[in-house]
Order: structure tokens, then C-alpha cells, then sequence
């Protein structure tokens, strides 16, 4: 049965607050943000309420005040706070975009200021690269393809040009302190839906979205229900299959390690254990006989956005890298995003096959040193006019090359590709073979489950592969401790993709064997 509060919420949620504020013990009054955050939280406490509460999307229309949801990462937390009165003159409830005509403007002074309170100001947008299924099933709608050719308000705050997105004033009553979102946080505001002016030094107010949080939820990347029965290891066989097959000229163990590059993240920071970075080396151009070989994408980018919640394809050339910053970069007080401000658990693939022979000018250079920082330390700089200051990522790596290396970074990891001179890795979308409905489905939940999962070296374990060590480098002195601790990160990743709780004897071996393949292909 559903209560009768919850459809009050859903369709005046601004009713419920003022009847709220009514009924809240006014000695108190200092905790009433706090208060009205647990109030619609419990409202909203089901998954099934959440998923009532309208999603917020491109070029939608919504009415003045009405409450939505919004998924969001936070770009710019730069806005000063905003001073708001908590009661009105009529006694009234004062801020989430609620006013006082008679004291609009500064027309009227006669208030309290003890009723003046503080309220964080932020930028949030879209998510970067949110693939079409993982928004479709999360917020159980999606973008038509007419919404994604029109020019989005505030575009330069959007990592991702000409991308169909969402940038939102969003202004928060109940933050302090830690609590207050970071930049590059992904969460769920859940708000009450205004226009208002943007505070800026420009004399024509710009009037934006604007949304008054009641309250906000963690974000979870894994969404998929857990199936009744564990995933079975056939489906992760049939999965590289598919991906040698669809996008890679049948090579299986580049398969293996994109899908290893792709569940990948930050298992620690303090010991520097971050996401392995690929390099498919021998990665052919598209062919010169296209039309627009320029805008061709590999098939694997098609491939890469059925299988994973947040992925961008970033073909590089000399002329995009010498032209705008990839990193943030604050212009009159302004933050301007690039393509670097990313959502933790992205995965980027990079193409180099539309670089050609030229200058890197100051630019290019800058940009090619943000990407490989965040490659090697998953930190991203970001430029203000006095000073830098260095934000985590976690993103991972997959770069198409097509000499024996990068051009242009230094990735963990470089696999020469080995496909016939014959494949076509540039096939289009509509010609990829799909799975059945199912069977798609159980891919994506073993990519979410490994992206998501921990995993752990036991004890035994770890004095397995410390004699195994021991005995490599009796039988060969080049291998190296770091070696050592790239196979037992690759084991790692091999026994989330299986789902295991626990690296495994026999893990170590096929992190070794997968290896020693990839070394063969350099004789």
C-alpha cells in the first residue's frame, strides 16, 4: 500500500516541507535542515519510492517546484555559500528556494538576523560517459537521439563536447564541513526543481536550474539485482569470446586484458596499487579508403559502451591536444571542465591512429602530462590562477597504438596485437553481433561484480608466490619486484572476474601464463 505521504512528496513536495516546518519543535530550529534531509530519506527509504521521483533529463519539461532526482558528479564546488533567511517575516519556513516577495531584492531589511543561514553552492552535471544501458536501467529513462545535438547551458563545464548532459545550480542546506560534497563525487540529489539567477560578476543575470536538496544518496556503480545462483565460469569464457570476436580480429588475450583494464580500480592509494593502464600495440588506422576516417571509432569503443556503466572514447590528434586544456581550469573565477574530469570507475579508451606528423605547441604538452599523471598516480591537477591543487582519479587505461608502443605514454602494460591483415576493427555499431538479452545482461553483472569486489591474498598465498618468486629469479635475473607486483595485481583481477573472494593457486599461474604470452609476442 502506498502511504499517503509518499504521494504528497511526490506531487508537493514543497506542501510536505512547509507542514513539516510547522510541526518541527522551533527550539531546535538550528538542526532543521538536518532534519528535513532525514524526513524525506525516510519518505524515500525504498528503492522502489526512489524510482517514483522523476529522473532529471536533457531538454525534459518540468514544472516550477517539482521534485527530481538527479545523478550527478560534482564539477565546480568553487560558488561561495548563499546566505538565506530560515524564517520568513510571516513566520513562515525560509530557503529551498523559498522567499518572501515583500523581501525580494533587498526592498525590505526588517528581518532577524539571527534567521540568516548559510547554504553550500555547487555545479554538478551529468555523468560523463554514462553508457545508454546503465542510464536506461538506473533512472529508467534515457536520451533520445534528437536531445544529443543540442548545445547544453554552460557547455564549458562539461568534460565531453557536444555531449548531451545536464548542468545544475544545486544548492544544499545541510552540509558542513566534511560532509560537504567533493569535486568528482558522483551522488544522488533528490530536490526540489527551480530556475534561478547564477551569482556571477556579469551584469545580465544568468538564470540556470537550480535544485534545493532535501536530501542525497550514495551512488552504487554495481545496480544489477544479485542473481539467485553465482555467476557460472562459462559466461566469462563466452564473454572474451565475444570481444575477441566483435571488436579485436579474434585475438583472445588482448580480449583478456581489456577486460582486465576495465574492471580494474584503486585498490590503494598509500601503496600506489592503482589500476593497471594498457597499450594494444599494432593497432591499425582505419582504412585510408574511408570517407571519414577521422571520425571512424574502433569497433572496441561500440563493444566497450554495451558492457560498461561509464566509458569515453577519446581519439586523439596533434590539433585537439594543442587546442584545449584536459584538465580543469579555472577562467575568471569560473571552473571549466576537460576531458580528464571524469567519475571514479570510468574507463577511457584512447585512440592514437589519427596522430600525424607535426608539433606538440605548450598546450599539447600540458595535456599529454595530465593524461600520463593520471596513468601512473591517478591524481589530475587542476589550474587556478595562483596555484594547482591535485584531486584523486580513478580511471582506467586502454590506449590504441599503432607502432610496437605509445607514441605518447608509458602504460603498465603494452600487448602487440595479433589478428589477420584481413579483420575489420572499425566495424559500426549496427553490425556488431549482439548476445541474446540474458546473456548481455550476465556479462555486464560479472563486469559490475569485478569492478565492485574486493579480493584477498591469503596467507598461504602470499608465501606460495614468494617461493615461486624465488624460484623465477633463480632460473631468470631479470625478473624484478616490480614484475612480481604487476603479476600478483593481474591475479588479483583475474579472481575478481571469476568472482572469487580469495587469489588462488591457480590464478597465480594464469596471471603468469597470460604473461608470459604477451612477452612472447615482443620476440
Amino acid at each position: 500500500m502506498v502511504s499517503s505521504l509518499l504521494v504528497e512528496a511526490l506531487s508537493s513536495p514543497t506542501d510536505v516541507l512547509l507542514s513539516f516546518y510547522d510541526t518541527y519543535d522551533h527550539g531546535a530550529i538550528n538542526e532543521f535542515p538536518k532534519a528535513v534531509a532525514k524526513h524525506f530519506s525516510d519518505i524515500f527509504r525504498k528503492e522502489e519510492a526512489l524510482s517514483e521521483i522523476p529522473p532529471l533529463i536533457p531538454l525534459r519539461s518540468y514544472r516550477d517546484r517539482a521534485l527530481v532526482r538527479f545523478r550527478a558528479l560534482v564539477q565546480d564546488t568553487s560558488p561561495s555559500p548563499e546566505v538565506y533567511l530560515s524564517k520568513l517575516r510571516n513566520g513562515k519556513c525560509g530557503g529551498w528556494g523559498l522567499s518572501d516577495p515583500s523581501q525580494a531584492d533587498g526592498g525590505d531589511t526588517d528581518f532577524d538576523y539571527n534567521d540568516l543561514r548559510d547554504c553550500v553552492v555547487l555545479w554538478a552535471i551529468s555523468v560523463p560517459g554514462e553508457t545508454e544501458w546503465y542510464r536506461a536501467l538506473s533512472t529508467g529513462d534515457s536520451l533520445d537521439q534528437a536531445d544529443q545535438h543540442v548545445e547544453p547551458l554552460r557547455a564549458h563545464k562539461y568534460p565531453i563536447p557536444k555531449e548531451a548532459h545536464c548542468g545544475v545550480q544545486i544548492k544544499i542546506y545541510n552540509s558542513t564541513g566534511n560532509d560537504v560534497p567533493k569535486t568528482a563525487d558522483v551522488l544522488n540529489f533528490v530536490g526540489i526543481l527551480t530556475n534561478e539567477p547564477l551569482l556571477t560578476d556579469s551584469d545580465e543575470p544568468l538564470i540556470v536550474p537550480t535544485l534545493h536538496v532535501l536530501f542525497v544518496r550514495e551512488h552504487r556503480l554495481d545496480i544489477l539485482e544479485a542473481p539467485m545462483d553465482p555467476i557460472q565460469p562459462h559466461v566469462r569464457e563466452e564473454l572474451l569470446d565475444w570481444i575477441a570476436d566483435e571488436a579485436l580480429g579474434g585475438d583472445r588475450d588482448a580480449a583478456e586484458w581489456v577486460l582486465l583494464a576495465c574492471v580494474a580500480r584503486v585498490q590503494s592509494r598509500t601503496r600506489s596499487l592503482n589500476p593497471p593502464s594498457l597499450t594494444l600495440a599494432h593497432f591499425p588506422s582505419p582504412s585510408p579508403t574511408s570517407s571519414s576516417p577521422s571520425i571512424l571509432l574502433p569497433t572496441l569503443s561500440h563493444v566497450l559502451s554495451l558492457l560498461l556503466p561509464i566509458h569515453v572514447t577519446l581519439p586523439l590528434t596533434l590539433d585537439l591536444l594543442n587546442s584545449v586544456p584536459f584538465a580543469p581550469e579555472s577562467v575568471n573565477e569560473d571552473l571549466h571542465s576537460g576531458y580528464l574530469q571524469l567519475a571514479h570507475g570510468t574507463t577511457m579508451l584512447m585512440t592514437e591512429g589519427g596522430i600525424q606528423e607535426g608539433k606538440l605547441v605548450e598546450q599539447g604538452v600540458l595535456n599529454v602530462r595530465a593524461i600520463q599523471e593520471v596513468i601512473s598516480t591517478q591524481t589530475l591537477a587542476y589550474k587556478f590562477p595562483f596555484s594547482e591543487f591535485s584531486f584523486s582519479t580513478d580511471i582506467g587505461f586502454v590506449v590504441l597504438a599503432q607502432g610496437t608502443k605509445s607514441a605518447l605514454f608509458q602504460t603498465d602494460v603494452t600487448l602487440p596485437l595479433n589478428v589477420p591483415s584481413t579483420c575489420d576493427l572499425y566495424k559500426p555499431k549496427s553490425d556488431i553481433k549482439l548476445p541474446s538479452t540474458d546473456k548481455l545482461e550476465a556479462f555486464r553483472r560479472l563486469i559490475l561484480s569485478a569492478k565492485t569486489g574486493s579480493i584477498e591474498v591469503t596467507d598461504t598465498i602470499s608465501e606460495h608466490i614468494q617461493d615461486d618468486f624465488v624460484q623465477q629469479r633463480k632460473a631468470d635475473n631479470a625478473t624484478s619486484p616490480e614484475e612480481l607486483k604487476q603479476t600478483i595485481t593481474v591475479a588479483r583481477l583475474i579472481g575478481l572476474t571469476k568472482h572469487e573472494s580469495t587469489v588462488t593457486v591457480e590464478g597465480w599461474e594464469h596471471a603468469k601464463e597470460l604473461n608470459k604470452r604477451r612477452k612472447a609476442r615482443f620476440a
